[in-house]
């Protein structure tokens, strides 16, 4: 028996953290933080941190990684295995945590000493993308691009007779970014053991033990709801178990490739999946259609747009995107955000060939958008001034999504006394940060208009639908997202197009078990 224990990321955004205990094996999936106040941390226990034998890392971005020093602090003495990528990532993501934390007065739980500690394997150098290999005695592993980051990957796992999938941070949308859909891997990679009786379909006793155990111990009745149901307790520690959900979606003739994997795959034991964006709907399509009826209504009436992004990941595919529908208006990019582009540019194998809103190979866009034609960069305070008073209408992009940094505060205070003027915030904001600030009450603050406009980096509820296809499981956790949203998108999927009993959709909260 496997049990996972959710240290942190389920039913919230920000710190995953998913211990899988087996009988024989421990390991965790990813150590993060959540980016509010002074931080907080996973759930970690640590008379279990002496005892890990292994810690897979799916991403640098802080809500992944930046626990991973705090493991060492408390005794852990194995790996971090991750992508090179990742790795050389990761120093600029720890140090722009430290930074932050000592700008508000916070103090790390963990010295810088501890980040030296970490002993880094790379799943590269071990095997491809797309083939098994044994990573610790008894536990097999199988890695793939994620199209969240440069260096991002999902797991497969078999430990102890069981099959599981951890997504990461998934998105099959990136411009940039390539993603390798988990259900082709699973299909085509020979599996290292036999797998004989893991596809049988789950019998109605299970299903009838399982659906006992979601309401204390009684059977429910045919008119119990879904709210009802969502809120009872599941074996320990206040798990919260769905009812059976049917799981396969009435599929058209061009998806039956995909089904044929998917029932060729059979069910796993357990999926983590990616489920951020909740009951989102739209696609990239419908998020850029909105990002450029913004930024086009903004420059039309003289102002100017302010698009803070994170260093690394949807700010490079947004400049690329906003170069090619704005050739007239003038861009200016901060050194931080060329950086980033510069980075994707040497790591091509996380690229895409090709891809609709950006004409041509992405190495050639990359290339092309870094020979400095159409947009400028200013190094310092008297440039960034001499721009913003020679340019009206105009885009600027700037580093760090949540605001928090000088820069961004010094920009902000130049866009904020001018109503034309429109802030475009593109990504998640952590509560108590300057953007989030700036979010909930504009007026307060300045003139200029704040607006969010997701660009997806992350799945939301068509994405979950289709994943749901690829990779049926006896159990799929949904995480990511907070626990009210959570539970919407899982009550909104269980009244779905289902047509046969076959595993259960979670929600679960931080602290929850789940026994396989």
């Amino acid at each position: 028996m496997i049990k996972l224990k959710v240290w942190g990321g389920a039913g919230e955004h920000g710190r995953s953290a998913y211990l899988l205990k087996g009988s024989q094996v421990q390991l965790l999936l990813d150590c993060g933080v959540k980016k509010e106040g002074a931080g907080e941390y996973p759930l970690i226990e640590p008379k279990i941190v002496k005892e890990l034998d292994v810690v897979l890392l799916s991403h640098a971005h802080e809500d992944h990684s930046v626990a991973i020093p705090l493991l060492y602090k408390m005794g852990y003495q194995g790996e971090v295995w991750t992508t090179r990528e990742t790795r050389e990532q990761l120093h600029t993501y720890f140090r722009a945590w430290r930074r932050n934390m000592e700008r508000a007065g916070h103090a790390l739980p963990y010295e810088e000493g501890d980040e030296q500690l970490i002993r880094y394997r790379f799943l590269e150098n071990e095997a491809e993308g797309g083939t098994w290999f044994e990573i610790i005695p008894g536990v097999s592993v199988v890695w793939g691009r994620s199209g969240h980051l440069a260096g991002s990957v999902w797991f497969g796992l078999e430990m102890e007779d069981k099959r599981i999938f951890y997504s990461g941070d998934y998105t099959s949308e990136s411009m940039l970014l390539q993603e390798d859909c988990p259900a082709d891997v699973f299909w085509q990679a020979s599996l290292p053991r036999n797998r004989r009786g893991l596809d049988a379909p789950v019998s109605p006793h299970w299903i009838s033990d399982i659906r006992t155990a979601v309401n204390g111990g009684h059977e429910p009745s045919a008119s119990q709801s879904l709210a009802s149901a969502s809120s009872e307790g599941v074996l320990r520690s206040s798990v919260l178990a769905g009812w059976p959900v049917e799981q396969q979606l009435a599929y058209s003739t061009a998806k039956e490739a995909e089904v044929n994997k998917a029932s060729s795959i059979g069910l796993l034991d357990l999926v983590i999946m990616d489920a951020a964006y909740g009951t989102d709907r739209d696609t990239q399509a419908h998020k850029l259609d909105q990002l450029e009826q913004a930024i086009h209504e903004t420059v039309a009436r003289g102002g100017k747009v302010l698009m803070p992004m994170p260093s690394v990941g949807r700010g490079q595919e947004i400049m690329l995107w906003a170069q090619q529908q704005f050739p007239h208006v003038p861009i200016v990019v901060e050194q931080g955000l060329v950086d980033g582009l510069k980075q994707l540019l040497r790591a091509p194998y996380w690229l895409k060939e090709e891809e609709g809103h950006i004409p041509g190979p992405m190495k050639d866009a990359i290339g092309h958008f870094l020979s400095g034609q159409g947009w400028e960069l200013p190094l310092t305070n008297e440039e960034r001034e001499r721009l913003l008073h020679q340019h009206a209408a105009s885009m600027w992009f700037i580093p760090d999504g949540m605001m928090q940094s000088s820069l961004a505060r010094w920009y902000y205070s130049q866009f904020a006394d001018d109503e034309n003027n429109r802030v475009l915030l593109t990504g998640h904001v952590s509560a108590g940060t300057f953007a989030y600030r700036l979010l909930q009450n504009p007026a307060k603050h300045g003139a200029c208009e704040v607006w969010k406009i997701r660009y997806k980096v992350h799945q939301g509820w068509k994405d979950v639908e289709r994943m749901l296809h690829q990779v049926p499981a006896r159990h799929t956790v949904l995480v990511h997202a907070d626990r009210a949203e959570t539970d919407k998108l899982r009550e909104g999927l269980l009244r779905g197009k289902w047509v046969s009993e076959k595993g259960i959709l979670h929600s679960l909260s931080p602290g929850d078990e789940l026994y396989l």
